[in-house]
């Protein structure tokens, strides 16, 4: 059964918070740190992916739904390889089996196209959901739980330096890390999360959980 993308992105913040106790009982031995990393790591993919995933869950009704694609949404479909090869293949499996899902095989490409892709900067994130004519995601997500979004993409900025830099310095020795501070920005991250889940909800309703 399909888990619902919050669902999934809670499961994910509570592994990251899990091991960033854990470094705060190794406190003072080095693996302490890179375990504070590792958090940040965790936290960070579960932010992108629940952004991934509540796309893909919404842009099914939102084809079904019979209104007119925006460009950027086109533009959306046509990258993640909704060509006409690829539309002519949906009406003809259609044609033969009542029981083809066609939007689901649009849903999955889609997804696969934005696996490929990173999902967690706030420019990326709204961005995608105008697409789905849902305008300024993360500035409004932001301001409904009383965030700021240049603080919460530090920690962002923080898994890439971690992620292609191994966080260290110009000598190769590692950076300095603050689990205390690592451990609210992952708790600010969690509480803006669950605000853009509210707004997408209010403007899509709740829909069915698909995405893989």
């Amino acid at each position: 059964m399909a888990t619902k993308p919050i669902a999934t992105f809670e499961g994910t913040y509570q592994r990251a918070k899990s091991i960033l106790n854990m470094s705060r009982q190794l406190s003072g031995l080095h693996v302490a740190d890179d375990l504070c990393r590792a958090a940040v790591i965790i936290a960070v993919a579960g932010f992108d992916r629940y952004f991934t995933a509540k796309f893909c869950d919404v842009l099914v009704p939102r084809l079904k739904s019979g209104n007119p694609l925006g460009p950027d949404l086109i533009k959306r479909l046509e990258k993640a390889g909704y060509d006409t090869e690829f539309s002519l293949i949906l009406i003809s499996e259609s044609v033969r089996n009542r029981r083809a899902r066609p939007f689901r095989k649009i849903r999955t490409i889609v997804q696969q196209s934005l696996s490929a892709q990173t999902t967690h900067r706030d420019s990326v994130i709204d961005d995608l959901f105008l697409g789905l004519d849902l305008k300024d995601l993360t500035k409004n997500a932001a301001k409904r739980c009383g965030k700021q979004l240049p603080s919460l993409m530090k920690l962002v900025d923080l898994r890439n330096a971690i992620a292609h830099e191994a966080h260290v310095d110009s000598n190769g020795k590692p950076r300095r890390i603050d689990a205390v501070k690592v451990g609210k920005q992952i708790d600010d991250l969690a509480i803006f999360v669950r605000s853009c889940d509210e707004i997408i909800a209010k403007r899509f309703g709740q829909q069915k959980a698909v995405s893989a």
